[in-house]
Formats: structure tokens, sequence, C-alpha cells
């Protein structure tokens, strides 16, 4: 009779013991945390609404395009205004406008697209539909991925020598992002500058009324800086796809 009750108190703690387990390794499970989707290597195109069309690149978790933008349009099929003369350009305030660097659209339109205000990147429209100007931190995901601000302006520039000044050390372009020298144009006095050793991008990220950050390159070395820049000024853009 002992042996036999000690048989069934085997089989209870076995019992007990496979239903713990089951628990573990079911209805105690931790959920898995899905990992970030990385588009790395993607290639693809994409249109605004005048039907210029460009190139695109998956770099990480994100789409970006490779080419500034080019659209004198928004989204909505309404026209940017084009501000050519340097007096208007430093008075315009709170209105979106655009330009080309030194008012030449001949030399500049294509390979660098237009200088736009930061009104203009304001409006939400400014990209094509599904697509948007990337927020500071979304540059930051792009850099960090990259390796940091200290060497990722050089996986980013493009290999043409022709349009970045010298020195403009460790060029690689890694993932065909192809970032251009196209310089920006100051608010004062509406000045340009930079052209062929520095290229500015807007972010969508203001630091107060007057100001927003904006993201440049320089020949002079491989880093990717940021900087807070009057909102009156003109910079390029870029535009990254919505997740």
């Amino acid at each position: 009779m002992t042996n036999l009750k000690t048989e069934i108190l085997k089989i209870k703690y076995t019992q007990a013991f496979i239903y713990a387990v089951i628990c573990l390794l079911t209805c105690c499970e931790t959920p898995s945390v899905p990992l970030s989707p990385d588009y790395t290597g993607q290639k693809g195109f994409v249109s605004d609404i005048e039907g210029n069309v460009y190139k695109t690149v998956g770099i990480g978790s994100q789409i970006w395009m490779a080419e500034n933008l080019r659209t004198t349009r928004l989204n909505d099929n309404t026209p940017i205004p084009m501000i050519a003369r340097d007096s208007l350009w430093e008075e315009v305030w709170q209105a979106p406008g655009y330009c080309y660097y030194n008012n030449d659209s001949v030399s500049n339109k294509r390979t660098y697209g237009p200088l736009y205000n930061y009104y203009v990147v304001q409006t939400g429209k400014l990209c094509p539909a599904g697509w948007h100007v990337p927020e500071s931190a979304e540059w930051n995901t792009l850099v960090q991925f990259l390796g940091g601000e200290g060497i990722a302006g050089g996986k980013l520039k493009d290999y043409n020598t022709t349009l970045w000044d010298g020195p403009n050390p460790c060029i690689a372009n890694n993932f065909d992002f192809s970032a251009l020298p196209g310089g920006m144009r100051k608010h004062y006095q509406g000045q340009f500058g930079g052209i062929g050793t520095s290229g500015f991008w807007w972010t969508n990220t203001q630091t107060n009324t007057f100001n927003a950050y904006l993201k440049f390159l320089s020949c002079y070395d491989k880093g990717v800086y940021e900087g807070e820049y009057n909102k009156r000024d003109g910079c390029s853009v870029r535009c990254v796809k919505d997740r």
C-alpha cells in the first residue's frame, strides 16, 4: 500500500512539473519585439506633382530620395512663388518662396534643384504624397546608421569631384545618397554662398518663430553638421518616405 501511495505522489509531482514547464513556454511567454525593417540597398523611383522623377535609395530603416527636390509646386498643385530679386528675398516674411543659386536655373535647376525658404517646408505639402521633409531626428537616424556625425558625410557625398571642391576627404557614397554642394541663399540681402564647398538641407524641426535646423556637409571634412538658421534662408531639400 505504501509503495502505491509513493507512485501516485510521483505521478502528481511529475504532472505538476510538466504543467509548470508548459506555462513557461506558452502562457507565461514574453512577447517578442519585432525588429525594424531594413531597406538597405533597395532602389526605386518616385515622381512629384510636376512629373519630375527622382531616384530613391533604402538606407537602414528609411527610404530617401537620392536627389534634391526640384518641384516648383506644392503637392496640391499650388505654385511656389519664385523670388529672384535680392532685396525681395530678404524682405519675405512667413511666405513661401524659392530661387536657384545665383538665379541661374539653366546651370543649377537639374543638378542642385531649387533653394527653398523654410516657409515652403512649413506648408507640409512640399514633398510628393507619401513622402515628407525629414525631422532632425530622422536625419540623425540616417547619420547614426552610417557610423555617426564624424564620418557619415563622406558616406553621403557624391563622387563628382568636378562639383565638389577639394580636398573633400573620404568620399565613399556607400549607399548612393549622392549629396552635392548646392550652396545656400542667406536671408541677409539675398546673398548666395557655398556652391562647390557645402550642401545645406532643411529639416522639418523648428527651434523658434524665426529659426529652424538644417543639416550640412563640407568639402573640408567627412562630418555631418546641424545648424540653426533663419527661416528666410534658402536651402536644398531631400524627402524621406512616410513609415
